[in-house]
Order: structure tokens, then sequence, then C-alpha cells
């Protein structure tokens, strides 16, 4: 079984705890990563002699290199590229060490003795662009609101001040804002400083500040501020979210499924995901270079898999969804990396010599770790601050190329290692593009991740993979009273600014669930998914009943609708996207006299009514009831309520502590108060 098939195995069996627990853009980003022979080569290492370096050399995801050697010559001095560093090298007996600057490229680094003794080049390779980092403080003065970019940096690594502040729209985020002159902001703006009127219109506004430096090399940060009821308000980028995840509807495509094709097979299927009403595609697989055959083994953070390129196929298919009004969400695995990827290749021919030794999170005798049974997924060493700075540039990276938000892979074991990383990843993320989703393959029940840099994560238990409705589905006649906890997190209930997505099927719940439920039963399960508090997510072919695991060996499918879901599915997402009391973040789930009915209120949100629903996943109940609260009392008036699937009048009997209504046999009403 290979990695992935034993990776969605343990996720859909796992009931015990899990195993033990800058921001410039990355330079040449399309070249590979070197190889372990190239990294133990001469060329990129010293060779033993009278000077000597203990390390190989290899990429770089710092400016500074702290190195160390032997010399039998005496004392040492360090060059770069033939130039004298001026680096002051410590001497103990015969050890040395030194910290080596690194500029752009490569940096062969020498230790010379006085006696003219040379070790062999050490090689660099540095992976970071040199450059300034332009940074936004936001603030609001009475009518006026006041974007600073004074806290920007001069660049690394030589310092060269910043000459030029230029402010400008963001054209992936345009907005219409006016210059306290009384101006629009069209073209650039020079300054340290903008100060913008408030705008009349509530909304999100957007805007741009470029950097560049004495040597010409420029920075871009973006941010934005928020106009509520008239006032403009600074945005808490740690802990708020867009407005547009709200209402968003997730959908993962699975190219070969259209005959493959990579991005190209996507691209040629936009215009039909969004007449479907999709706002967001989760690229599933991962798009980062894997180990073949492969679907989280990660080989290159910063290079595209094969089966997702060329790269201008995969950047065109990216520009396409925006045209489209659509988010790209990247599917991003930074726990781990491949045991055949170049780097860990390295350590096992090198050993403690191999520059990337210290990469990979290591037991005290020094064995690689990883969680569960995946040997082959070597975990990232985040208290290497080179570790950090490279995941850092990936995301980064992904984002400059037009990426709008990251499911972020397996980040509970991130947060077991090093959690304060997380956090700092948002800022840098944040400070490129504010307006990026950030889902966490993790549990919504844990609210760790919404104050850890996160906007969404899994609607599992306190388990990582266990579905939190796993068991419900296969007990029909008891599945509103399992349901219940199950979406509540039962009496814990979730953090305040948490979002879950909900999900019937994803890249770990093998069989789709109407070929395990059947075709009543997922027509039900799928308007409670979309009228619980949370961001729906579907997964390839969905709408159509698509008969597949995403581990198998995929196929194109033929794209017929053989349940009759698609009209289902259609009108559900217009629901998302057009009734507010759907995005909001209140449930309140009712006591019933039946077990096989799941009912709740959506009590107002976003100047909506409230909305009532009711989901039978067994046989007809004639004397169904439900007891009284305020949020029912609310929602029902009268008894006279309109179903918003099928807009017809429905007629509820209203009495006392309870109301009443002959429900079928599986099947849902989405009902707001009064007739049409």
């Amino acid at each position: 079984m290979d990695a992935s098939a034993r990776r969605r195995v343990v996720a859909a069996t796992l009931v015990a705890v899990f195993v033990g627990a800058c921001t410039s853009a990355v330079s040449d980003t399309s070249s590979s990563l070197p190889s372990a022979s190239a990294s133990a080569s001469p060329s990129s290492s010293a060779q033993a002699g009278p000077v000597s370096f203990d390390t190989l050399g290899g990429d770089a995801f710092a400016w500074n290199e702290a190195l160390t050697g032997t010399s039998t010559c005496g004392d040492v001095t360090l060059s770069i590229n033939g130039h004298d560093t001026k680096a002051p090298v410590k001497m103990n007996g015969t050890k040395f060490a030194v910290v080596a600057p690194l500029g752009s490229g490569r940096n062969a680094i020498v230790a010379s003795c006085g006696s003219g003794e040379q070790s062999q080049p050490l090689e660099f390779d540095e992976r970071l662009t040199a450059g300034p980092t332009a940074r936004i403080r936001v603030t609001v003065n009475g009518s006026t609101v006041v974007l600073d970019g004074s806290g920007s940096d001069s660049a690394m690594p030589d310092g060269a001040p910043i000459e030029r502040y230029e402010w400008h729209t963001d054209p992936r985020h345009p907005s219409q804002v006016t210059l306290a002159s009384g101006q629009p902001l069209h073209g650039s703006v020079p300054g340290q400083r903008l100060v913008l009127r408030t705008p009349s219109t509530d909304g999100e506004y957007y805007a741009s500040l470029t950097v560049t430096d004495s040597k010409g090399r420029s920075d871009t940060s973006t941010t934005y501020f928020v106009v509520d009821n008239g006032q403009a308000r600074a945005v808490d980028m740690a802990r708020e979210h867009p407005s547009w995840i709200d209402s968003a509807v997730i959908y993962a495509p699975i190219p070969q499924l259209w005959g493959n094709g990579g991005p190209k097979a996507i691209t040629r299927h936009l215009e039909y995901l969004k007449k479907l009403g999709v706002d967001a595609l989760w690229l599933w697989p991962p798009s980062e270079k894997r180990t073949p055959g492969q679907e989280y083994a990660i080989d290159n953070y910063f290079k595209l898999d094969p089966s997702w390129g060329p790269e201008s196929a995969f950047k065109e298919m990216i520009d396409r969804a925006h045209q489209l009004g659509m988010h790209v969400l990247l599917d991003i695995v930074p726990n781990h990396m491949s045991d055949k990827s170049p780097y860990f290749q390295d350590t096992k021919a090198n050993g403690t010599a191999s520059h990337y030794y210290n990469f990979f999170d290591r037991n005290a005798s020094g064995t690689p770790t990883h969680y569960f049974d995946w040997k082959n997924l070597p975990n990232l060493n985040y208290d290497n601050p080179e570790v950090r700075a490279m995941i850092t540039e990936a995301f980064v990276h992904w984002v400059r190329m037009g990426i709008d938000g990251f499911r972020v892979d397996a980040v509970w074991g991130i947060k077991k290692r090093r959690p304060d990383f997380l956090p700092e990843l948002r800022s840098a993320i944040k400070r490129v593009d504010p307006d990026v989703l950030m889902l966490a393959e993790a549990s919504a029940v844990d609210p760790f991740y919404f104050s850890h840099g996160f906007d969404v994560a899994y609607d599992w238990t306190d388990q990582p993979g266990q579905w939190a409705w796993a068991s419900a589905f296969k007990f029909p006649a008891e599945a509103g009273a399992l349901l219940s906890p199950a979406i509540t997190n039962g009496s814990m209930g979730y953090a305040a600014d948490a979002i879950v997505m909900r999900f019937l099927n994803n890249n770990d719940t093998g069989i789709r669930f109407v070929d395990q439920y059947g075709a009543p039963m997922t027509k039900v399960a799928a308007v409670m998914q979309f009228t619980l508090p949370g961001i729906p997510e579907m997964f390839a072919g969905d709408e159509i009943g698509a008969s597949y695991e995403p581990y198998s060996n995929l196929q194109p499918i033929p794209w017929k609708d053989k349940h009759g879901l698609l009209p289902l599915y259609e009108r559900l997402i217009q629901l998302k996207h057009d009734t507010p009391t759907l995005n909001g973040h209140d449930i309140d789930v009712l006591q019933t006299n039946a077990d096989s009915v799941l009912a709740y209120v959506r009590p107002p949100s976003g100047g909506g009514a409230p909305v009532l629903v009711m989901c039978n996943f067994d046989k007809k109940v004639s004397d169904f009831s439900m007891t009284m609260t305020p949020d029912l009392k609310a929602a029902v008036g009268g008894g006279t309520m309109h179903d918003l699937l099928t807009g017809k009048t429905i007629h509820l009997d209203v009495h006392g502590n309870s109301v009443s209504f002959p429900i079928g046999q599986t099947t849902a009403y989405v009902l707001e108060p009064g007739a049409s």
C-alpha cells in the first residue's frame, strides 16, 4: 500500500492521540533543488586538508550561515567569491567557527590560512532574493484613513536604503478610494504615507505600496480596511478574514476525471464550475513537485509537479479563474517532505555533514521522526530557522503567482512541534495579500487554529482524521440524534471566530457518500451540509454523484447526473450565496420527538430572515413535532412558511410549546417565514 493509501486508511480509522507533538520572494524558483551527489561533489563542499569545513553546501534560506571547520595551518580568514568577508573567525585549537554572510546567487566560500593553504570551495546557492520589504500600518483618524509605509525594511542583506515609496490600487482587488485632496487614487502616488477619505459605502477597500531601494530592487505589500455603517476601521490581520469567505463554496476538481491534461482540463471546465456557483477551487492533489506516484510526498516546494505543468498553463488557469470571479486554493504540505526528496537523500548520503541534516526533525538517537506509519514522510525541523524561512517563502511564492488560499496539510503536526510558527506564517502571507484564505487540515473543535493563523478548519472530532459525522448515517433511525452533538461539538461549542468546513466527501473519505448511502440520503445530507454554519466543500463530481475513490487509479468518468443531484446542488449553492442568514455563525438545534430528524433554526444574520431547517434521514414521521424555543417562535410565526428548496408554501401547526408537521420519508425542508 503506498503512502497516500496508508494515509487515507489512517485518517479514516484514527482513534488515538497522535505521536509525541524573511518574507521576500525566492530567487530562481524555476531551478531544481540540488541532488545528493551534487551536494557532495568537490565544487559544493570542502575536502580534507590543512583547512577544511565540517559541512557540505547546498541551498541556503538565510543570509548568514554558521560554519565550523578544522585548520592545522593556523588562523583562518574567510573569502566569498574571491572577496575577503572580514567575518571574524573564532579559533579553538585546531577548530574554527565563523558566521559567513551570503549574497544573492552562488556563494563560493573559501577558508584560508596565513601560510597560503586554502580549503576547497564550499558552495551555497542563496534562495532568498535581495531587496527591501514593504510594510503598511493602517490607522483611522476621524474621517480619514492613513496608510503608513514608514515601517518598511531596508534591503537585505546589504542594507541598501529605500529611495522610493509608491501607492497604487491593487489589480487583484480593485477598490475605488479617494485621496484626502478629493482626487481618486489612479496610477501611483509617491510618499511614505497615504491619506484617504473614508468611503461613503460600506465594504472592504484595498491599497498597495511598492518600495524601491537604491539598487533598483522593489517589493510590494497590500492591505485593506473596512467601512462598516459608514465608519472606517483597521483590520486585525491576525484574526479577521475577508468577507468573501463567509459565503464561499469550495470545490476540488480532479483533472484526471475530465481526461487529465492538468490545468488545461480545469481551464476547459471553469465556465461549468462558475455556472454551478463555485467560488473557490481547491487544487487536488497538491501542485508542488511530488515523488512520482505519491500525493503528499513533496520533493520541491517551489516547482510545479509535472502533472500540473507547464507553468504557463497553470498560470493561465489561475488567471481565467480570477476573471470569472473565482478563488484558487493550493493544497500545501509543510509538515514533512518526501524521503526521496533531494534534501533528504543528501542527508542519507552524507549524514551530519549534510547541510540539510538539521532540516529534518530527529529523536535523541538522530533518527528522523514521522507520524503514524508515514516512514516515507520525515517531519521537518521547525526549530531550524532555515526551515521556517523555506516554508514561509514557499507560501509567499505561490501567493505571488496568484494563489488565493491554502489547504494546509497535517498542520496539527506543526502545532505539536512549533506552534508559534503558524501566526508568523500568517503575518508573512497577509503582508503580501490580506485576501488569502487559510484552511487548516485540523479539527475545528480546537480553538488553537483560529488564534494561530487559520480562518477555517475541518469538521472533525478532537482526533485528527475522525469525521464528526462518520457513524451517524449508518443508523438512519437515529441519525438526527447522533448528528446533533456532532455538528455543535456538544456542550463545548466552537470558538467565537471558528469557521467549520462541512463535507460529505474529500480526499480521505474513500468510497463516495452516494455509493455508501444512496441518493435519497445524499440529498438530505447535502441540504444539511449547505445550511449549517460554515463553508460547504464539494469534492470532484459530488454534484452528479460521481463514483470513484481519490487514491485509486483515477480515470475519466461519464459526467452524467445519474442520481438527479445536480438541480439540488445548484439550488443549495444559490441559497448559500443569496440567503444572508445561512452565512452567519449561530445555530439553535431543536429538541424533537423523532431521533431520525435533525431540526435547527438559523437565527437572523446579515439582515436576513430566520431559517428553519428540517432533515429526516429515515421513514415518514406523521406526528413529528419540535419543542418551542424563542428562535423557533421567531421563525415560524403563525405557522405559514416558504420552502426555499421548492418554492412551495408550507403550513406548520403551532400549538402551545410545540410545533408539529407531518414530515415525509428521507426528506428535507429549508423554510423562511411567510408565503411567497
